[in-house]
């Protein structure tokens, strides 16, 4: 009496498993590019403090509401407290922000981050710690942005920070840095006109 032949079983078992891995390795890959392909971020109320800064000029209300100028003065900031919206549908942690190179020479350096109090929107003092903002949810972050003690002197120039690169993690795993625009929350800083 003759057996089946045992190697159609090998076969099958090895196209089955082989299958499982190439659905597994593109679920990875869908999940991967998903994760790191989102833009979730978006801001939402805020506030702007000028600290050791005069403001240069302000947009006319009949013009439309817009960034103030602050005139740069040594030791000057301009802090922005914002919340900020995650609009994917996982947690996501901000992390850190981009900041200016060293050898910056324009009129505002920064940002640095600071905790921002959700309930006021008034900056928190003391070392920054990582925000996580739940989906569809709010977290709250400080802008500092600090009038550059290497600015190159300009008669009438100014420096504008219009957006912020924000760093953070999607389910605490898969790190990404998104561009926040910051619109009238943009800091602008005239260049300084003497000491140079």
């Amino acid at each position: 009496m003759a057996t089946a032949p045992r190697t159609i079983t090998v076969r099958v078992r090895t196209l089955v498993v082989l299958a499982a891995a190439a659905v597994a390795a593109g679920l990875v890959w869908w999940g991967l590019s998903y994760a790191t392909g989102m833009q979730p971020l978006s801001t939402g109320s805020s506030s702007t403090e000028p600290v050791g800064l005069r403001i240069a000029a302000e947009t006319p209300d009949a013009l439309a509401p817009g960034p103030r100028a602050f005139v740069w003065h040594p030791g000057g900031e301009c802090v922005v407290t914002v919340q900020i919206h995650n609009s994917a549908s996982v947690p996501v942690t901000i992390t850190g922000a981009d900041h200016t190179l060293r050898d910056w020479v324009g009129a505002i350096s920064g940002p640095t981050l600071a905790n921002g109090d959700p309930g006021s929107l008034e900056p928190i003092t003391g070392p920054f710690h990582h925000v996580r903002v739940r989906p569809d949810g709010y977290g709250v972050v400080t802008l500092v942005f600090h009038a550059n003690p290497r600015a190159r002197c300009g008669g009438g120039s100014t420096t504008t920070m219009d957006s912020v690169r924000l760093h953070f993690t999607t389910l605490d795993v898969f790190h990404d840095t998104q561009d926040v625009p910051l619109g009238d929350l943009a800091a602008v800083m005239t260049a300084p006109s003497s000491g140079c």
